[in-house]
């Protein structure tokens, strides 16, 4: 491999955006635009290998490096070959569990590749007993000659789709613990549980909390007097809204819009008893088909 042509390797690389995921194997390396085109770089004999075809039409030549190897490089710059490294995840696990019970501690500030690429970081530490479920998603990208017009834009796309990761975590994780997460805000305001048939309900607006793990969206369901808070993400809750029989409504999903659509509910106690969740949605003419709530 020449100079000239490790340069337009390191180009490609400095210009393209990877997810890089550090496992037993090695590094998982794709495009956010294209995941399905995975690959995988590893070290063999001390020589990091990609699974690339660009790098598997190299094989002959023990100094060619491919744009996802130079990516992990730059990433992971400490680490001689990635079989080498240290796993930071696995650390991270570790001190979680270690920690549990003490003070918290405190978070390193998050550094920005000098080279140029964005990358993303997600991290989940899990204890044995289960108590410690935590994930973390750390996005970096550069912002060096951007108009501050752009900055914003980026940042707020960045926090959108951050935003999403976390939804769907968080709704992973209320589902494994028996609680759908869209119930009542308090369980004094849970109105009776047995309405196993549908029951007339009211979609009144679309709001937002600060949970334990970020700022989470919901849709106030108004129903016999109370109000239920219906959890999501953005695709979750057009779809809970499209359900009803509004899909024009499905695609402006934001914190504060006010909806005042009809429906109907079918609820059930949450596996505590303290919340109600809604399982299932209709339309409130009757017209449209029984819609179970996917969580």
């Amino acid at each position: 491999m020449t100079n000239a042509e490790l340069a337009k390797r390191q180009e490609r690389a400095t210009a393209e955006t990877f997810v890089i995921a550090q496992t037993e194997d090695g590094y998982r390396v794709y495009a956010p635009a294209d995941p399905t085109k995975l690959y995988l770089v590893t070290s063999s004999n001390g020589a990091p290998q990609c699974t690339c075809p660009d790098f598997q039409l190299h094989l002959t030549d023990p100094a060619w490096r491919c744009k996802h190897i130079l990516a992990v490089a730059s990433r992971f710059p400490a680490a001689s070959t990635p079989a080498e490294s240290t796993d930071p995840i696995e650390a991270e696990e570790r001190r979680a569990i270690q920690a549990e019970g003490r003070e918290p501690r405190r978070r390193k500030a998050a550094t920005t590749p000098t080279n140029g690429v964005a990358q993303m970081l997600v991290k989940r530490s899990v204890s044995p007993d289960g108590r410690i479920d935590s994930l973390s998603v750390e996005f970096s990208c550069p912002v060096e000659g951007m108009a501050s017009d752009g900055i914003k834009d980026k940042a707020k796309r960045i926090l959108t789709l951050q935003a999403d990761i976390m939804g769907e975590f968080l709704n992973g994780r209320e589902k494994k613990n028996g609680n759908g997460g869209n119930g009542a805000s308090t369980p004094s305001q849970a109105p009776p549980t047995d309405q196993s048939p549908a029951v007339p309900g009211r979609m009144l607006s679309i709001g937002g909390m600060d949970g334990k793990w970020g700022r989470r969206l919901f849709i106030t369901v108004q129903t016999n007097g109370h109000n239920l808070r219906h959890f999501g993400n953005r695709k979750q809750l057009g779809e809970f809204i499209t359900a009803a029989g509004f899909p024009q409504f499905a695609q402006n999903i934001a914190e504060g819009v006010k909806l005042d659509l009809p429906c109907r509910i079918i609820t059930e106690p949450s596996a505590d008893g303290n919340y109600i969740n809604i399982t299932h949605v209709l339309p409130a003419e009757g017209n449209g088909g029984l819609q179970r709530v996917n969580r």
